[in-house]
């Protein structure tokens, strides 16, 4: 700080020479002996400026950036530092020298999801339809109080699908910079309702156009503009990719790289050896219990249009890999990597979705025509990939995704709100607890803008229904936060006690002990009926409490 204040009076001298050269005789005529003090006190004053601006500035990039990479309809068990045979190097590098949550819960729905982690507040209180209140003050809104720049890469699904509206656009809610799909699930080859800001990107889709790729691009140029541009500020990013939410689209070198390996895997084979994998890795413990499996029997499936279709999804994650192993690039290639948290996730569990017609063609903007004219086949049984096809994957292949865990995406069963999680954070995560697996801590992505918000100095409101968890990231704290947690979306609830989880499905209720049966393969409510009374009543005044 001494070089900096000698290095201010050097410049402060040649700069107030420069001035004083067009002055100097008038002010010597007018002051006399006084002038030399004067000048003296002068260059002092501001060079206090600025070495008290440079002090302000200092303890201001001490806040962290913050990156929050969600994946869209991924399993649980999908990547490889989770368990998966899919190849996922830089999510594997975050593990490694980051820390894992092995008990961290979405809301089981894509839109919602994406509603609570930018409010910290349940959707019920910050929705209608299933877009964003216009009053709804996120994440993004209160970190930019703080001095932060905001952006959003990818997609955004909160404009209760008024894509014409431009007061439901992203910039409206506190981003400074927004390029990505409005709608929830589009083509990867030729998106519906791309923009850039409040204006279409359409004309930006090229002959070699991936939606995947786009977004990692987009993010890549956030981080090195922001360097150049407003390196005084910390920015915060979300990096919403599509990835791998049906359709299956990839491009046939990523397709090629588990084309074979999957041709000869059944489910049960696959299932059975993430489980093990899970258990060596320490994601889940050596007593854990498989859940009761609902794939298909293998021999009794189209064997080659499986494969294929796994094969699809397996190259979409692995793109999406390759694209945050561009952001990481781009944040060590501007130095801005070691202040930096990063948080990875996923919005739901694997989904089962096989694709109505009319959903599909509401997604592909009403017309299902390639770009050169070509007619796409939604749901049907082509070999899936390329631009032409539009399918899921289905449900057996979900129940694979889901490993261990019971049922998929929109149910509250852990196979749908269940999330792998990573923090890599290397300023901010002591070195003995790298690569470390937590289970102690059950946390729910509302604990995300709470947490942001007390990184970035700011307070936090009462209306914010997580906790911050940052003392815990920190290794300053352990165990669990005193509270309970809620879900609720459709015909499937839940309520977290923990170890106690209540669950209703379909009308029927469940109790489990999610310490001892994490799969939640034993009901015992009728072992312990006053908690599941309890529970139960306690979850009905929770939810009543949305009723209009």
């Amino acid at each position: 700080m001494y070089g900096l204040i000698g290095w201010m009076d050097g410049w402060m001298d040649g700069w107030m020479d420069g001035w004083i050269n067009q002055t100097k005789n008038s002010l010597e005529m007018h002051l006399g002996s006084d002038f030399n003090l004067l000048m003296s006190l002068s260059k002092t004053i501001v060079c206090l400026v600025f070495y008290f601006g440079a002090i302000l500035y200092s303890l201001g990039n001490d806040r962290p950036n913050i990156v929050v990479i969600l994946a869209d309809d991924l399993g649980y068990s999908d990547i490889g530092c989770f368990g998966g045979e899919i190849e996922t190097p830089n999510l594997d590098r975050l593990a490694h020298d980051g820390l894992r949550y092995s008990q961290f819960y979405n809301t089981s729905k894509c839109w919602t999801t994406r509603a609570s982690l930018l409010t910290g507040e349940y959707w019920q209180k910050v929705t209608v339809g299933n877009g964003l209140k216009p009053e709804t003050i996120t994440v993004a809104d209160r970190i930019k109080d703080a001095g932060y720049r905001t952006y959003l890469s990818g997609k955004w699904h909160l404009d209760q699908n008024r894509h014409d509206d431009p007061s439901r656009n992203p910039l409206e809610f506190g981003f400074d910079k927004f390029y990505g799909n409005l709608h929830g699930a589009v083509s990867y080859f030729n998106p519906y309702t791309l923009m850039r800001g409040k204006e279409s990107a359409a004309g930006e889709i090229g002959d070699d156009y991936y939606l995947t790729d786009a977004i990692s691009e987009e993010a890549v140029k956030n981080v090195r503009d922001h360097a150049r541009d407003h390196n005084e500020s910390p920015f915060f990013l979300y990096l919403s990719y599509t990835a791998p939410h049906w359709p299956l689209h990839a491009f046939p070198e990523d397709i090629a790289k588990y084309e074979a390996y999957y041709q000869d895997k059944s489910f049960e084979q696959l299932r059975r050896a993430r489980f093990e994998k899970m258990k060596t890795l320490g994601i889940l413990p050596k007593s854990a219990q498989l859940s009761e499996a609902s794939h298909g029997d293998w021999s009794q499936v189209d064997q080659q249009w499986n494969a294929r279709r796994m094969a699809v999804f397996a190259a979409m994650v692995d793109r999406m890999d390759q694209g945050i192993g561009q952001v990481l690039a781009a944040l060590e290639d501007t130095g801005q990597l070691e202040n930096t948290l990063i948080c990875f996730m996923a919005d739901n569990g694997a989904s089962t979705e096989l694709i109505g017609h009319n959903n599909g063609l509401s997604c592909l903007g009403g017309e299902a025509v390639t770009k050169d004219g070509r007619p796409i086949v939604i749901a049907g049984k082509e070999m899936s990939g390329d631009e032409t096809t539009f399918q899921g994957y289905g449900p057996d292949w979900a129940n694979v995704s889901n490993t261990p865990y019971r049922y998929f995406k929109v149910t509250s069963f852990e196979g749908g709100i269940r999330s792998p999680f990573i923090v890599h954070w290397p300023s901010g995560i002591g070195q003995e607890r790298r690569g470390s697996i937590d289970h102690e801590l059950l946390s729910h992505l509302i604990d995300l803008t709470p947490t942001f918000l007390q990184m970035a100095g700011q307070d936090i409101p009462d209306s914010i229904d997580g906790t911050s968890v940052l003392s815990y990231w920190q290794g300053k704290q352990s165990g669990n936060p005193s509270r309970v947690l809620f879900n609720h979306f459709g015909r499937s609830s839940a309520m977290y006690d923990y170890p106690w989880k209540w669950v209703q499905h379909r009308g029927d209720r469940f109790l489990f002990n999610l310490e001892k049966d994490a799969s939640e393969t034993s009901d015992v409510s009728q072992k312990f009926p006053q908690r599941f009374n309890s529970m139960g009543q306690r979850f009905d005044q929770w939810n009543a409490s949305f009723d209009d």
